[in-house]
């Protein structure tokens, strides 16, 4: 008799008292029922942990100092959970009904692809935003318009060029794990794309062309710190190029740290970080030298300039 494989849902939490029900409920709704679902509670110090053990025996909890971040928490779901299957969600994030049936249903009759994602769409107090993420990535785009479904034998490549996923949006099958074993935990941003990148070095990656996830964007969002995502940005996209053998897949890599590196750049010089602004173009041109980026490069020189000699005085930015 043919059993379904087991799903591990794993879930970081931290002071999650206000949404993580409504993440719990989603995943409880979902159309594939074998399920295994871990909250690991990352010191939170409100009322997480009353909440998520009043799911009783359907949630598994698990309890660890804080870690400043999820890398920590999700290796520690991982370490704990026994699926077939593993996937992920952020404790404020939705799943749509049959997001988990979706994903299981693909990497069962795609028995050579390790690594799926579903699209996702962001939504807040206003409701779901117009443009689905994968709308948003135009070389995928072009590739899945018209498609429910599709293969990339290079995955890294448009990775790289477009990070198409987040947390929430992928599953993996568990064997993958012996290529990969989880997330970095040092990195407390980007260290999803970073273990997902990694895993899609191993592995064809599938693409299904529907929404599974509900992102929720509010106030305390992590990627709400702009310097926090880019300084990560550039030392996750670091580690991956140390280690990058195609050419194409490490200039998209290049590329991206020298945007993250120009956007520091003008972040310090509108709060009169001079000297780290200057250092910041020159490391942008550095990484990425082409024609585009030295125009780039002489604006921002130009406008920190102006700036130190006081022609240019804009709004001191926030982190």
């Amino acid at each position: 008799m043919y059993t379904k494989p087991l799903v591990s849902v794993i879930i970081p939490a931290f002071n999650a008292q206000g949404l993580i029900a409504e993440t719990l409920d989603s995943i409880l709704a979902q159309t594939y029922e074998n399920l295994e679902i871990i909250v690991v509670d990352d010191g939170s110090t409100d009322k997480t942990a009353q909440i998520v053990q009043g799911y009783g025996s359907r949630v598994r909890y698990y309890y660890q100092s804080n870690s400043g971040g999820c890398a920590v928490p999700r290796n520690t779901g991982i370490k704990h959970s026994t699926g077939d299957f593993i996937c992920f969600i952020d404790a404020d994030d939705l799943m749509v009904k049959d997001r988990i049936a979706c994903q299981v249903d693909f990497l069962e009759h795609h028995l050579h692809v390790g690594l799926v994602f579903c699209d996702y769409c962001n939504f807040n107090e206003a409701g779901p935003f117009p443009s689905s993420h994968f709308q948003t990535c135009p070389r995928l785009w072009l590739l899945l318009r018209d498609r429910i479904e599709i293969v990339l034998e290079k995955g890294c490549t448009y990775l790289a060029d477009e990070n198409f996923g987040i947390a929430g949006s992928f599953m993996i099958r568990r064997s993958l794990l012996a290529f990969e074993a989880g997330f970095e935990p040092t990195l407390k941003s980007c260290e999803d794309f970073h273990f997902y990148y990694r895993l899609a070095r191993h592995t064809p990656v599938g693409i299904i062309n529907k929404i599974g996830i509900m992102r929720r964007l509010h106030g305390n969002n992590m990627s709400g710190n702009s310097t926090r995502m880019l300084t990560e940005g550039i030392r996750s996209r670091t580690l991956l190029r140390e280690s990058e053998m195609e050419s194409g897949a490490r200039s998209h890599l290049s590329r991206y740290i020298a945007d993250c590196q120009g956007s520091l750049a003008c972040f310090y010089a509108d709060n009169g970080q001079y000297v780290q602004a200057l250092e910041k173009n020159g490391q942008a041109l550095f990484c990425y030298f082409c024609w585009s980026q030295v125009w780039i490069a002489c604006r921002s020189f130009a406008r920190t300039i102006l700036m130190i000699v006081g022609i240019h005085n804009p709004r001191k930015t926030s982190n």
